[in-house]
């Protein structure tokens, strides 16, 4: 199956399949460059790079591998400088493409450093993880961490190809299991209310990474992701601006953690229920939706509250958050399950009221 996110330039397909079987003809009819840069993680590398490679070679006439650690703090300008070095390092009058073998992180850094080299080359998403294929391997948002807070060095630079093996998640630890199916409930909540009902109905099968349910819920938030990218690519008319939902909070979170304490879907697990809340205390959500988040959040095994947090890390990163605007917040709320609204009108004693049911500070 093939999804179109459709760009004034630059559009792109994502393949949504089971095996690597189709990975060649995808990269040829993308006209990826046939010398490259392949980045992964070591143990990634070791369970999947011989039928990877087989399918690379195809179409690759030469490309080199750089493996980077497999944590949060990959997304730095330390390892950002490793990739660009290695992309010179390849050389000759084309400039090479990237492929991004990995979660996150790797696509992350990666897709950064595609930006940047020579002030643009080709790179191909190919995600490991939930997270990677529902979410962060769609739209072009690369970007590194800093200390201030997540992903404020970055660029809008779109792959060429995205390309979903599901078979990969069928190997994913149950930690990051529940973290990319924070994703899915959040796009559940901001625009497919059926995708709600299936995942109410069908969590216990989402978790033990059934196939058939996998292929649903890949391709139903690929469609979402696909269709808000193609309305505002850039975040230019506040229609991409919706997928930020529980991530205020829990962008705020992970730093507060220092990028190790919780996963991203933890973070915005936590982020997701007080939004909600947010919501409901300004008439905006009925409780009863509320309710029904969070009862879905807990059967994904995912935390509604967070305890010990650093006040000063979280309150500087809340202020370093870009969905600052103007000096205000900018919120991400439910009013419905299947529809958000973007506002400003969440007032600090709301706010404090909220944010002690759910974030208890270390003292």
């Amino acid at each position: 199956m093939k999804i179109s996110v459709r760009l004034a330039k630059n559009s792109y397909p994502i393949a949504i399949t089971d095996s690597f079987q189709g990975l060649p003809a995808a990269l040829r009819k993308a006209e990826v460059p046939q010398k490259g840069l392949l980045v992964s993680h070591q143990g990634l590398l070791r369970r999947y790079k011989r039928g990877l490679l087989e399918a690379l070679k195809k179409h690759y006439s030469s490309l080199e591998i750089l493996a980077i650690p497999e944590f949060e703090s990959s997304k730095s300008f330390t390892v950002l400088q490793r990739i660009v070095d290695r992309l010179a390092r390849i050389g000759g009058l084309q400039a090479p493409s990237l492929v991004a073998f990995g979660g996150g992180v790797v696509g992350d850094v990666s897709g950064f450093a595609a930006a940047i080299f020579r002030r643009g080359i080709a790179y191909i998403q190919v995600p490991t993880t939930l997270l990677g294929q529902v979410d962060s391997g769609i739209g072009g948002k690369t970007g590194i961490d800093i200390p201030a807070g997540k992903n404020l060095v970055g660029a809008f630079h779109q792959p060429r190809l995205v390309y979903n093996n599901i078979s990969l998640l069928r190997s994913l630890a149950l930690r990051q299991r529940r973290c990319g199916l924070a994703e899915v409930i959040k796009y559940a909540v901001i625009a497919d209310i059926s995708l709600f009902d299936y995942l109410q109905s069908h969590m216990k099968a989402c978790l033990a990474l059934e196939a058939s349910a996998l292929r649903v819920v890949v391709e139903r938030c690929c469609r979402i992701k696909a269709e808000v990218v193609s309305q505002d690519e850039k975040d230019q008319t506040g229609k991409r601006a919706h997928l930020n939902f529980g991530h205020t909070i829990g962008h705020a979170l992970e730093a507060a953690g220092r990028y190790q304490r919780w996963t991203h879907g933890e973070a915005i697990a936590v982020g997701m229920i007080m939004a909600a809340d947010l919501a409901v205390q300004m008439d905006l959500l009925p409780s009863r939706d509320w309710q029904r988040l969070r009862h879905l959040i807990r059967a994904a095994g995912l935390p509604i509250h967070a305890k010990a947090v650093d006040r000063r890390l979280f309150m500087a990163a809340l202020g370093q958050d870009k969905k600052f605007i103007h000096g205000r917040m900018r919120w991400v709320l439910p009013t419905r399950i299947g529809k958000v609204v973007v506002t400003e009108e969440v007032s600090k004693a709301v706010f404090q009221r909220v944010l002690t049911r759910y974030i208890a500070f270390r003292k």
